[in-house]
């Protein structure tokens, strides 16, 4: 008998309302980009808000998890990009030289079988985890694509250009011809400051083995 995506979600959530009333943190790896992960994403997000009493700001979680998600696929097809074409993406000068068509060459090919089994062959994940202390929601997404300085710098660079400005001056100043305009990034820290009370409710870090990105969602 074939077990439908509705099976499938129903069993996670299962799970998840088991972790939530057990006051232990769940953990869901993603397995690809598709529709039926991207629905059990959403109603593993719609459980713990639900459970802190926020389920109004749904969508809004959702559009940035979402971004979150897709610039954590994104980096490890970059890794598999770059390794793929013996270039160290640690090293300035094969970081510049990658990314000239990086964008055409790799994104726009992010579902071939070919980059699938390079990010399988060298055990690139994504990892989202959710718990719940004192009233607070974390949501952390972890990648094993460990973020470059260079990236690091870019993102510093956008935040920074975001502080206290309108839409349209965020625009015409956040464009980065070499990875996009960088508008998603913007757009979690605006969303993240309407529906949290911490200061610090979205950060992104790296460690010696992974990058992380962390959402706190205080009410």
């Amino acid at each position: 008998m074939r077990v439908s995506s509705s099976d499938t979600i129903n069993s996670e959530i299962s799970k998840v309302n088991s972790c939530i009333s057990n006051g232990v943190p769940y953990e869901h790896v993603l397995q690809g980009p598709n529709p039926e992960n991207r629905d059990l994403v959403k109603e593993i997000t719609l459980a713990y808000l639900k459970q802190i009493g926020i389920e109004k700001s749904y969508n809004l979680v959702c559009l940035c998890l979402e971004e979150i998600i897709s610039n954590s696929v994104k980096a490890n097809i970059k890794r598999a990009y770059f390794l793929s074409n013996n270039l160290d993406i640690n090293n300035s000068e094969d970081y510049a030289k990658g990314m000239k068509d990086f964008k055409e060459n790799g994104i726009c090919n992010m579902r071939a079988p070919s980059f699938i089994q390079k990010i399988n062959e060298l055990g690139l994940y994504v990892k989202i985890t959710y718990k719940i202390e004192e009233g607070c929601l974390y949501i952390t997404t972890r990648n094993n694509s460990v973020i470059s300085k260079e990236e690091i710098d870019r993102i510093d660079k956008k935040l920074k250009l975001s502080e206290n400005k309108s839409s349209e001056e965020i625009f015409m100043n956040s464009i980065d011809l070499t990875e996009g305009a960088g508008l998603g990034i913007i757009m979690i820290t605006k969303i993240m400051n309407q529906i949290s009370k911490l200061k610090d409710c979205f950060n992104i870090r790296a460690t010696d083995t992974e990058t992380i990105t962390e959402l706190k969602i205080l009410p």
